[in-house]
């Protein structure tokens, strides 16, 4: 870990500066190697995390490098992601503070860090605070509530119902009734484990972690998906009596905004955000943060699938 930093921090930026600044010995440090690295090669990609008290008042992530062969790859972002969820899982309640390089602004935004205060150099470079919230359920709802609305305009601007989003497969409304009916198996499986005491199920960790960063990760890509229940999230016979594009809209919105109600009276201890909780049909167990996570790139998966009938349409996304 300290020869990737030193490659990059030292060597790369021509920065001389005491990398080893004591912090270390109370750090949590993460890393990704290759399989077959041998003893003594650089990590792929490295990061520190540090406890309440050390460098701020709140858990901090830093020394963040990546090496230049591991780049566009995808890999810092997965290394930051889990870098977030481990400090979640290890402090939580706080949020977590970063330093960051100015010109990665746009990269710590896209992982839910806003600035904060002005930017300063450090060793000569550029940088500015950066904060990302604990999550909460008014935070975690939102981030779902706000990919619903998206799909929900980008829905209203297809005008044909009729024609298939892809060959052979579901058109506009019957996307929508498929959003319905895994919103709906989500919300019946949640209310059914919240009958158990969290301190029984187990803890999240490392694995779950990952497990979570790649489903989110997989619903991203231009992955076509199969139901993985086998049928149980097929659009036949969900609200029938919805006739309409805004009645079937409506009955969407009435549905998620009462299975949160359950799930905020249900899930209420703090000891929810800390155990893995829901099992997806193919990615396995993951915790509660993970869970809406996945609800909101479920949702903008089927936005880049409604695009697909309309190159025209408005890039919420860009």
């Amino acid at each position: 870990m300290i020869r990737l930093r030193l490659d990059v921090f030292v060597v790369e930026q021509d920065c001389v500066y005491a990398d080893l600044d004591g912090k270390d010995l109370d750090a949590v440090h993460l890393w990704a190697e290759r399989s077959d690295a041998e003893r003594g090669e650089a990590a792929e990609a490295v990061v520190r995390l540090l406890p309440p008290g050390i460098s701020y008042d709140v858990p901090s992530i830093g020394r963040v490098a990546c090496k230049d062969t591991q780049r566009g790859t995808g890999l810092g972002q997965e290394l930051m992601e889990r870098s977030v969820r481990a400090c979640q899982r290890l402090w939580p309640q706080y949020a977590v503070q970063i330093s960051a390089q100015q010109y990665l602004i746009g990269f710590y935004e896209s992982i839910g860090f806003q600035i904060v205060g002005e930017g300063y150099l450090e060793d000569n470079i550029p940088h500015i605070g950066m904060v990302r919230p604990w999550h909460s359920w008014d935070q975690m709802i939102q981030l779902v509530s706000t990919a619903a609305l998206e799909f929900e305009i980008v829905y209203r601007g297809l005008l044909d119902n009729h024609q298939p989003v892809l060959d052979g497969s579901w058109n506009k409304m019957e996307v929508l009734k498929h959003l319905i009916a895994s919103e709906s198996s989500l919300f019946a499986y949640m209310q059914k484990k919240s009958q158990a005491a969290p301190e029984s199920l187990p803890a999240i960790d490392l694995e779950s972690d990952g497990r979570g960063v790649k489903l989110v990760r997989d619903l991203k890509s231009d992955t076509r998906w199969n139901d993985p229940t086998g049928g149980l999230l097929s659009p036949v016979g969900i609200a029938e009596t919805a006739s309409s594009d805004e009645a079937l809209i409506a009955y969407w919105n009435d549905s998620r905004a009462s299975g949160f109600q359950m799930m905020r009276e249900e899930m209420a201890l703090e000891a929810w955000w800390t155990v893995q909780l829901f099992r997806h049909p193919q990615a396995g167990y993951i915790s509660l943060y993970d869970t809406f996570a996945v609800m909101a790139a479920h949702i903008r998966h089927h936005i880049h699938q409604l695009r697909r009938l309309d190159p025209n349409l408005q890039d919420l996304d860009a």
